[in-house]
């Protein structure tokens, strides 16, 4: 299996995925405009995955782990949402959430 190698390549970068600096879930759902409800750690939001009319999107607002019951879509964390959302790869997304930290 190959690994990363932060300093492979021509210019030596260092980079990391830094998991401390991605957004807090409860913000971050709200700002890509899902309505969270109900109470407790898990919530509930309309899926923006597939045509959903009622909530069955659920999301564990300490951790943004996130399971729909519906179409299947889940992930542990926010980026793994982002990433589904947007088409993104994972490096993409760590950046777009200020996750993802490079050096010289």
């Amino acid at each position: 299996m190959r690994r990363a190698n932060p300093t492979r390549g021509l210019n030596q970068v260092a980079f990391g995925f830094k998991r401390d600096r991605l957004p807090n879930p409860a913000e971050y759902y709200r700002e890509q405009g899902l309505k969270l409800v109900g109470g407790g750690g898990w919530k509930s939001a309309v899926c923006p995955f597939h045509q959903d009319t009622t909530p069955s999107l659920r999301v564990r607002i300490e951790t943004g782990a996130f399971r729909c019951m519906v179409c299947g879509a889940h992930g542990g964390d926010v980026l793994a949402f982002h990433r589904q959302r947007h088409g993104l790869r994972f490096i993409e997304a760590a950046r777009a959430l200020g996750a993802w930290e490079e050096s010289q």
